[in-house]
């Protein structure tokens, strides 16, 4: 199965969107997207929908209150 199958139409458009054309590219943007303070969730969703790994490590980074 390819990996844009196990996509919804709308989450296809949204990678679009972002420029994420391949495989490589969604898997860059969503390592790119776990850096970010305010992450796309959408990407972050899809992400775990293809099976790559994600931890948001821009929280661990957060000044404690």
């Amino acid at each position: 199965m390819r990996w844009q199958q196990k996509l919804t139409k709308e989450e296809l458009q949204h990678l679009h969107e972002t420029g994420a054309n391949s495989l490589e590219e969604v898997r860059e943007n969503v390592l790119y997207q776990s850096k970010n303070r305010f992450p796309c969730w959408e990407c972050v969703k899809i992400g775990r929908k293809l099976g790559i790994s994600v931890e948001l490590t821009a929280f661990h980074d957060q000044p404690k209150p």
